[in-house]
């Protein structure tokens, strides 16, 4: 189940993380190199932290993970300790523009629609954003500091609206999509403040308007892509991580790309990553 990419523009290249096989994976944009590092717990998503290193929620919590030389993880700090019930895990999750971390749970079994969304800070403080979530994908934010999160199993994506403190004053429907459309799984906001997402399911990736319309899409060779990270040195490329899990040996057969990192040019830019503060 790959997830999570994250353009690291200082190094020249994009991390993601395949959350089932506990492993970390790195693509070196200029070189086409592939490496990948098993990690002791599962890490769900990443982001990049001040001091060049990287951040990823996970099992243990929010961890800060150094990075050495040959990018492999050579030590990692708990930096939030988070703990889940038994049978929840961590899912998507992305620095915004103030350097806080956000991350989703959820039940691994999804069988019920017991997630929250958090929100840590510099110092480690913990809020809960919101609640009763099924699958928590997303989180991206539009230049004005609006969060968009979505709730994959129900097909939504909702948009959260938070006052001068950070607190939650409102929460409304940017899009819902038919199980016909696929679900709509991780985004991310390009530089006109569309925002592209990915379709588990839909074979696809949409790109959105600010009022939610679709506005393009870009069929795929895999059926389930999870997540999307612009990258590249001019951050025109588009990166999308996927999935195999679930899929027959069939399936697997007729969509051979799938569960791996794909790359496009979609004709627009995007921004850079954040950094988390803390």
């Amino acid at each position: 189940m790959g997830e999570g990419p994250l353009w690291d523009g200082a190094r020249g290249v994009l991390w993601w993380v395949d959350i089932k096989s506990q492993a970390l994976h790195v693509h070196h944009a200029a070189t086409g190199v592939n490496r990948s590092q098993t990690l002791p717990y599962r890490l769900t998503a990443l982001g990049l932290a001040k001091d060049a290193g990287l951040v990823g929620v996970g099992d243990p919590g929010l961890v800060r993970l150094s990075v050495d030389a040959d990018l492999r993880v050579s030590s990692a700090e708990v930096v939030a300790p988070l703990p889940l019930s038994a049978g929840m895990r961590f899912n998507d999750g992305k620095v915004d523009a103030a350097g806080r971390f956000w991350a989703g749970s959820m039940e691994d079994a999804e069988r019920m629609a017991c997630g929250s969304l958090y929100r840590i800070d510099a110092r480690g403080r913990v809020s809960v954003v919101c609640c009763d979530i099924g699958v928590p994908n997303g989180p991206c934010f539009f230049s004005d500091g609006t969060v968009l999160t979505t709730d994959s199993a129900r097909g939504r994506i909702s948009a959260l609206t938070l006052d001068a403190d950070d607190n939650l004053i409102a929460q409304h429907e940017f899009a819902q999509f038919t199980p016909s459309q696929g679900y709509p799984d991780g985004m991310t906001v390009d530089a006109e403040d569309h925002v592209w997402i990915a379709f588990w399911d839909g074979w696809c990736l949409r790109r959105l308007s600010r009022s939610g319309h679709i506005v393009a899409e870009i069929a795929l060779p895999v059926q389930r892509p999870t997540c999307v990270a612009f990258g590249g040195a001019d951050l025109n490329q588009l990166f999308i991580s996927s999935a195999t899990i679930g899929l027959s040996a069939e399936q697997r057969r007729t969509q051979p790309l799938a569960g791996g990192l794909l790359r496009l040019e979609p004709g627009v830019v995007g921004r850079s990553s954040h950094r988390f503060a803390g």
